[in-house]
Formats: C-alpha cells, sequence, structure tokens
C-alpha cells in the first residue's frame, strides 16, 4: 500500500468526505475498514462471506467494535456471515466479542437466497461505506460520505436480516 494512500484514509472524515476511493490490496481494505469504524457513532452492518480475519480479527478495528458497542444504549452492530466455516475451525475475536456483549453484536447466516451473493460490504451510520465486489478479492471502494450508496447497501442488508436467523452453529453451549 502506497504511504500517501495509507494518509489519505487516516485523514478522511465521516459524513464530510465524499471521494470514492479504490481499494485493490488487503491492507487497504484492513485500514479502511478500521478509520470507517473508529469513526462510527451508531450503528455498524457488515455483510461478509467468512468474517476475513485479515480485516475484521485486527485488534484496532475490535477496539473501534467494543467502543461502539458500549458508547450507547442505541448503537447497534451487526453481521451477517455467509459461511461460518473457518470462524468454527479458527476462532474469531469477534466472534467471542459478540457473545460476550450479545444484547449490542448479533451474527446472523442469511438465508439460502443470499448465500451465494458475492459483494461484501461494511457501512457505517448509514453514511459511509468499504465494499469488495467479489468476497474472496480485495478489488473495491470505500467512501466516507456517499449516503446514497451506503443506504442502498443498508436496505439491501436489512432485507436480508429480516429473513435471516442467528446461526445455531456459532452458539456457544454452557454445561
Amino acid at each position: 500500500m502506497t504511504e500517501s494512500l495509507m494518509e489519505q484514509l487516516s485523514r478522511l472524515q465521516l459524513g464530510e468526505s465524499g471521494d470514492k476511493i479504490h481499494l485493490q490490496y488487503k491492507d487497504e481494505h484492513r485500514l479502511a475498514t478500521q478509520c470507517l469504524a473508529q469513526q462510527s457513532r451508531r450503528s455498524l452492518a457488515i455483510f461478509t462471506y467468512d468474517l476475513d480475519p485479515y480485516v475484521y480479527d485486527q485488534a484496532d478495528f475490535l477496539d473501534a467494535v467494543k467502543q461502539l458497542a458500549i458508547a450507547s444504549q442505541l448503537s447497534k452492530i451487526r453481521v451477517l456471515l455467509q459461511n461460518n466455516d473457518r470462524v468454527q475451525k479458527q476462532g474469531h475475536r469477534l466472534l467471542e466479542m459478540a457473545r460476550r456483549l450479545s444484547s449490542k453484536i448479533e451474527i446472523r447466516r442469511p438465508k439460502t437466497d443470499y448465500l451465494n451473493y458475492l459483494e461484501n460490504f461494511l457501512v457505517v451510520d448509514a453514511t459511509g461505506y468499504v465494499k469488495r465486489g467479489v468476497y474472496h478479492r480485495y478489488d473495491g471502494e470505500v467512501c466516507f460520505a456517499c449516503r446514497l450508496e451506503a443506504v442502498k447497501y443498508e436496505n439491501f442488508f436489512n432485507e436480508v436480516w429480516e429473513c435471516s436467523e442467528p446461526d445455531s452453529d456459532l452458539r456457544r453451549l454452557y454445561l
């Protein structure tokens, strides 16, 4: 990742910086996701194939999620996870956090109709987003102030969320 892109991403402000920035490397996606999450005040909506650990299991991102979760009674973090195999086999700190903060962080599995949806995205406060056109490639974009696109993604997320269910495979049984 070029130094100038790192500097540019770290200067962008949610709701103010409306330029779309093309992303093509995993470091860029990790930093863009982290920067957006750190500025969230109300909500995170994550539509993901496998909770890519390089993006979502990083300390700075997880700190931002935790801060959002404890900052307000109204804050919410929702995750639609298409495939839980990697999370079950390798573990994931976001899953552990969701178990501890279950009233704030919820992980669901989309209905079968949406399990093969290729695009993955994160929407922050219905204002900014970061997306990948295909979940297994890092080619995508980030925008910190693109309300129309962010609302489009959030509306799609809400539609899928309404017909999804908690992922029973991720529940921990305490005996």
